[in-house]
C-alpha cells in the first residue's frame, strides 16, 4: 500500500514538471505574414520586473504574474536597478519557414538574454552593449537576434534585460530584408552625422592652431565630448572601437556627456564673451563649470547608474543654464547671441522629440528616432557658421592689425631714414667742422675751396682767400691758461663769422691761424676794405670770464685765384707768403720804434 502511494506521488510529481517545463502562458498572439516585413511587438508583449536575478526555469517555476502592455510608455522603465522580463507569443501561420529579425529599439541596453521556447527545445541568445562583439548573437550596435519560424509554429520569446542606464525595451520584429535596408539606411545617416562632428570638430581644431583663439579649442573639444559619448550610446563605438570596456562602457557615456557639458560652459562663455558684456553670468558660468569638474571626477568613481543619473542632471542643468543665458545675451544685444539661442534650442528640440518618442506620445520614425542627433547636428552646423563668421571677422581684425603694424612700420622706417640722415648729415658737418670754434677744419675747407674754384672757372670771376694769424695770442695762453686761450679763439671766430657773407666761407686752419674764402668780388679795393675791417675787429679787446681785457693783434696776407690754374693750395701758398711779409714789416717798425725811445 504504501509503494501504491509512493508510487502515485511520483507520476503526480512527473507531471507537475512536466507541467512547468512545458507550459506556456496565454498571451495575445502575433500571428505573422509574409505580406508584411516588419511588426511593432509592443502590443503583444507581457512584462515583469524582478529584484533579483532569475534563470528561465526559475522564472517558470515561480510563474509571476506578468502585465500585458498598452503603450510603448509601458515599456519605459526609466533608471530601476530591477531586472525586466517580456513575453511575447509569435505564430507563423503559413506552411513556409520565415525568418524574422527580433530588434530593440534603444541601443544603449547592456545585456539582453532571448530566450525562445520552441515545441521541443530551447534556443538561447544574448547581445547587449556590455557584451564583446564576438559573444553577441549577430555583430551590431543594436541588440538584435535572428529568429527562424517552422511553418505552423508558435513560439514564446522571453526576453531578460539587465541595463545599469534607462530601460526603454520597445522592439520589433522585421523581415531580414527590411532589417538590412533599415540599417544600411540608418549606417548612411549615422556615417553622414559622424563624419559632420569629425569635420567640425577637426575644422576648428586646425582654426585654434592657427588664430590661437580659445573659442575654436572649446568647441572641438566640446565635439570631442559628444561625439564619444554619443558613438557609444549609439553603439557604434562598442561595435567598431572599445567592446572590450564591457560593464563600463555606461560609464563612458557618463563620462563623454559630463565633459561635453564643461566644455561647452567654456564655449557659451568664449563665445559669448560673458566676461566682456555679462559679468555676473560669467561668474555663474564659472561656478558651474567648476561643478561640472567635479561631477566628471564623480562620474569616474560612482558606481555605473548613479553616474548616469548624475550624467542626466549635469546635461539637463547645463543646457538650461547655457540657454537662459544665451537668451539674456540676446537681451543685452550681444553679438552672434541669437544664432547661438537658435542653435542651443535646436538641440534642445531634439533630445525633447527623441524624449517624447521614448514615452510613446511621438510614433517611431528616422525622425524622432534619432532627434537628438538631428538637433545636435544641426546646433553643432549654426554654431560652426557662427565660427566661420567669427574667423571671418578675426581675419579681417587680423588684415586690419597688419596693415596697422605695415602703416607704422612704414612710419618707422621713415623716421629712422630721416633719423640716419640727420645723424649723417650731423656727422658730415663734424667731420667738416672745428670742434671748438664751429668753424670749417682743413677738410670742410677743402670741399668749399674745390667748389668754389669749380664756380668761379664755370662764371669767370675770381676766388678770395684771407690767411689771417693772430699775433700777441700765446702771452695769453701762458698768463691765463689754456681755457682763456680758447675763449680768445671763439670770440674770434665768432668776429670772423660776422663780417664774412652768407655764402662765404670761414675756417680754422690750424693754432691760431684763420681763413676766409670769398667769391665773386675781384675789385682790389673792396677787398683791401674787407682786410682792414678783418684787422679792426679782431683787435679790439676781449673781455675773459675772469673778467680781464686783452688785446691781441693779427697779420693777414690774401691771394686772388687769377686763371683756371689755381687751386686752394697755391692760394694758401700765396696768402701764406704776404702774412709773413705782414709780420716782418710789422717786426721791423716795432724794432725802429723801440730803438728810437730814449
Amino acid at each position: 500500500m504504501y509503494s501504491c502511494f509512493l508510487h502515485r506521488k511520483v507520476c503526480v510529481g512527473l507531471l507537475l514538471l512536466i507541467w512547468i517545463t512545458c507550459w506556456q502562458p496565454a498571451v495575445a498572439s502575433l500571428v505573422t505574414s509574409p505580406d508584411q516585413s516588419r511588426y511593432s511587438l509592443t502590443d503583444h508583449t507581457q512584462f515583469w520586473q524582478s529584484n533579483e536575478s532569475l534563470t528561465l526555469k526559475e522564472l517558470l517555476e515561480r510563474n509571476p504574474s506578468f502585465t500585458q502592455a498598452q503603450h510603448k510608455s509601458d515599456l519605459n522603465f526609466g533608471y530601476t536597478p530591477d531586472e525586466v522580463w517580456l513575453r511575447t507569443q509569435v505564430e507563423n501561420p503559413t506552411e513556409h519557414s520565415q525568418r524574422w529579425i527580433v530588434e530593440f529599439e534603444y541601443p544603449f541596453l547592456d545585456r539582453v538574454m532571448l530566450h525562445v521556447m520552441h515545441e521541443r527545445y530551447n534556443e538561447q541568445k544574448i547581445s547587449g552593449s556590455a557584451v564583446p562583439i564576438e559573444q553577441r548573437e549577430l555583430a551590431h550596435r543594436q541588440a538584435v537576434f535572428p529568429l527562424n519560424l517552422a511553418p505552423g509554429e508558435t513560439v514564446t520569446l522571453y526576453a531578460r534585460v539587465n541595463a545599469a542606464g534607462s530601460k526603454m525595451l520597445n522592439y520589433n520584429l522585421l523581415s531580414e530584408q527590411a532589417f538590412y535596408q533599415q540599417n544600411d539606411r540608418h549606417n548612411f545617416w549615422l556615417a553622414t552625422y559622424f563624419g559632420i562632428l569629425l569635420g567640425l570638430g577637426l575644422y576648428n581644431l586646425l582654426l585654434f592652431f592657427g588664430l590661437k583663439e580659445r573659442v575654436f579649442l572649446y568647441y572641438s573639444l566640446f565635439t570631442l565630448g559628444f561625439t564619444v559619448a554619443i558613438l557609444t550610446f549609439n553603439g557604434i563605438g562598442t561595435l567598431m572601437f572599445w567592446s572590450f570596456l564591457g560593464e563600463n562602457t555606461s560609464r563612458l557615456v557618463a563620462i563623454g556627456f559630463i565633459f561635453a557639458s564643461t566644455m561647452g560652459t567654456f564655449f557659451a562663455q568664449s563665445f559669448l564673451e560673458t566676461k566682456k558684456f555679462t559679468p555676473r553670468w560669467h561668474r555663474l558660468l564659472s561656478y558651474f563649470r567648476v561643478y561640472c569638474l567635479l561631477a566628471l571626477v564623480a562620474t569616474m568613481l560612482l558606481p555605473i547608474q548613479p553616474a548616469l543619473r548624475l550624467m542626466d542632471v549635469t546635461g539637463f542643468m547645463a543646457a538650461l543654464t547655457i540657454l537662459i543665458c544665451g537668451i539674456y545675451c540676446v537681451t543685452q544685444r550681444v553679438p552672434s547671441a541669437r544664432i547661438f539661442v537658435l542653435a542651443w534650442s535646436l538641440f534642445l528640440v531634439g533630445a525633447c522629440v527623441f524624449a517624447l518618442r521614448n514615452l510613446g506620445i511621438l510614433p517611431a520614425n528616422f525622425i524622432t528616432l534619432h532627434g537628438i542627433q538631428i538637433g545636435s547636428a544641426m546646433e553643432m552646423l549654426l554654431l560652426s557658421f557662427a565660427l566661420a563668421a567669427r574667423f571671418n571677422k578675426l581675419k579681417r581684425q587680423k588684415e586690419r592689425a597688419q596693415n596697422d603694424m605695415l602703416t607704422t612700420l612704414k612710419r618707422q622706417e621713415a623716421v629712422l631714414e630721416q633719423k640716419v640722415a640727420d645723424r649723417t648729415k650731423a656727422l658730415e658737418y663734424l667731420a667738416t667742422r672745428d670742434m671748438l670754434t664751429g668753424l670749417l677744419n682743413r677738410k670742410g675747407l677743402t670741399d668749399c675751396a674745390e667748389k668754389a674754384l669749380q664756380r668761379s672757372q664755370h662764371i669767370g670771376q675770381p676766388v678770395a682767400l684771407f690767411m689771417l694769424d693772430l699775433d700777441r695770442f700765446k702771452p695769453v695762453n701762458d698768463q691765463y691758461g689754456h681755457e682763456a686761450g680758447d675763449f680768445v679763439l671763439q670770440q674770434v671766430a665768432k668776429r670772423i663769422e660776422h663780417l664774412a657773407r652768407t655764402h662765404d666761407h670761414c675756417a680754422r686752419f690750424g693754432g691760431d691761424e684763420f681763413i676766409l674764402l670769398i667769391e665773386g668780388i675781384d675789385d682790389a679795393t673792396v677787398l683791401n676794405d674787407i682786410r682792414q675791417r678783418l684787422n679792426a675787429a679782431i683787435r679790439k679787446p676781449i673781455k675773459l670770464p675772469c673778467g680781464e681785457l686783452v688785446s691781441i693783434d693779427v697779420s693777414i696776407g690774401m691771394s686772388v685765384s687769377q686763371g683756371d690754374h689755381y687751386c686752394l693750395k697755391k692760394l694758401i701758398y700765396e696768402a701764406d707768403g704776404k702774412m709773413y711779409d705782414v709780420k716782418a714789416s710789422r717786426a721791423d717798425s716795432d724794432i725802429r720804434y723801440y730803438s728810437a725811445k730814449p
